[in-house]
């Protein structure tokens, strides 16, 4: 597999953390036949409290086999968030520890989305997959809490994992990677997001 590094979807100065970006390329076929478990994730999904309220996790609304089978190349992002020394000191509280990461994947979603964004629109019929959270609303909470139609629904983008892709073994195995863990009140190492971008243009390549 060939892992490539790229600067383009942009760094972090001064965040706490910095952060690196790699990406690989592989055929959509053999991307879901050995790290596609859409059952399982879905089980998984449902013992989350937020299950069924976001538009960008499952339950989807349509068949996730045949939303990512009319793909045939698949190019996966990988966002590591690593915290600098005086972050992983200072952040000593479960409540900081929650703070930092969200904050740390909320801005490399944002330069991950803007960045993989910008080739779905050079090659029509591509198509991004961003992370579960939705930044398309800013601050107001989904409109499929209140069992309304999605505010944005030509720009929403679901994730890897709501259409059934193990990103644990995608980050380890497609992209160099181990998952790092912390405790309650203490920070990981680092946090990584994945994010993809699906397409049938056989010569487009991420730099």
């Amino acid at each position: 597999m060939n892992i490539r590094n790229i600067t383009t979807p942009g760094k972090a100065g001064g965040k706490g953390f910095t952060l690196e970006h790699v990406v690989t390329e592989i055929a959509v076929e053999e991307y879901a036949e050995g790290y596609r478990e859409i059952d399982r994730f879905l089980s998984l999904c449902k013992q989350c409290p937020r299950f069924g309220e976001q538009w960008t996790c499952p339950p989807c609304e349509f068949d996730v086999k045949a939303y990512v089978g009319q793909f045939k190349y698949a190019h996966i992002l990988g966002s590591k968030m690593t915290f600098t020394a005086d972050t992983l000191r200072t952040t000593i509280t479960q409540e900081g520890v929650k703070q930092v990461c969200d904050d740390a994947m909320k801005y490399a979603l944002t330069k991950a989305s803007a960045y993989l964004r910008k080739y779905e629109r050079q090659s029509p019929g591509s198509l991004c997959f961003l992370g579960s959270r939705c930044l398309l609303c800013g601050s107001q909470p989904c409109a499929r809490q209140d069992a309304k139609p999605c505010r944005h629904p030509h720009d929403v983008r679901v994730s890897l994992e709501a259409v059934g892709f193990n990103l644990g073994k995608t980050t380890s195995q497609l992209l160099g990677i181990d998952l790092k863990w912390g405790g309650k009140d203490r920070l990981p190492e680092y946090i990584t997001l994945v994010t993809a971008l699906l397409t049938n243009d056989a010569a487009l390549r991420l730099e």
